[in-house]
């Protein structure tokens, strides 16, 4: 497929946001607000959207026949493959362009990409920034795909995003995620342990805080703990806590089998039940 001629002026494009949810809803709001002929879909009840109006499809064929450029913002692999592969109206399409924003292992989307057509243009976005900076049109993306291919997309995501970073072929944007992922749900981990002892340690959540924000303790959780939705959150498979749990799943589904660290491998499955069993907040 020439992406000279089907992916020129791709804001000039039909653009779909599949999976209205904590990240996908802001992200419409803000192409809309940039005056972005967008729409979105999600499984939810469409009551759910009324703010955005016609710029909600409820019907899954009908939002796929309407729009080229996709971006699938869904939960999982399961998901994923309900709305990709499963989806008679997208496969018979001529051509289409989408975008995984979602994080999900290496092993699934190189697997992906095989069952679409060969004429689709897959490229993986996957994003960091939580609900805030999706609000704020401040999202990093960490891409990969052909370098034709991710600069024609690239103006769809600077309106989304304020660091677009390319690492490389289709899988290595994805392959930094996991990685960057397992960081830092180690960190919210930590973090959270030892907020839960503060009290056997005479000390207050400010004191504590205020100390990890300027030394060698720093890190992203601790530096938002306040302005997070769900820093305090307990661990529930639909809440954010199970979506992380989710992503050390796929970190850990995505390694190469040759990994014979048996130490490393049981800490990375302790953070695993870490976050499954994550102390309350006080």
């Amino acid at each position: 497929m020439s992406t000279t001629n089907n992916q020129s002026n791709i804001l000039n494009q039909k653009i779909g946001i599949a999976g209205c949810g904590e990240m996908g809803y802001p992200m419409l709001k803000v192409l809309l607000q940039n005056n972005i002929n967008a729409t979105g879909h999600d499984i939810k009840a469409s009551e759910t959207f009324k703010d955005f109006g016609n710029k909600y499809i409820s019907s899954k064929s009908d939002f796929f026949l309407k729009n080229d450029v996709i971006l699938s913002i869904v939960r999982d692999t399961k998901e994923t493959e309900d709305l990709l592969i499963n989806n008679n109206t997208l496969l018979s399409k001529k051509n289409a362009t989408i975008l995984i924003c979602s994080t999900l292992p290496i092993t699934y989307i190189s697997k992906l990409k095989i069952k679409l057509p060969d004429n689709f243009i897959l490229i993986d976005t996957p994003m960091s920034g939580s609900t805030i900076k999706a609000k704020e049109g401040a999202l990093t993306f960490m891409v990969g795909g052909k370098k034709d291919e991710v600069q024609n997309v690239m103006p769809l995501l600077k309106i989304l995003g304020d660091n677009i970073l390319h690492i490389g072929d289709f899988g290595k944007g994805m392959s930094v995620k996991l990685l960057n992922n397992f960081i830092a749900a180690s960190s919210v981990l930590a973090t959270r342990n030892v907020l839960s002892q503060i009290h056997d340690f005479g000390l207050t959540e400010k004191q504590l805080l205020d100390v990890v924000k300027c030394s060698t303790g720093d890190n992203w959780f601790a530096q938002n703990y306040h302005t997070l939705n769900w820093s305090k959150e307990n661990f529930d498979k639909t809440n954010t806590m199970g979506i992380l749990e989710k992503d050390l799943l796929s970190y850990i589904e995505s390694k190469s089998n040759k990994n014979t660290n048996f130490a490393l491998n049981k800490y990375e499955n302790s953070i695993v039940n870490g976050i499954k069993n994550i102390p309350k907040a006080t």
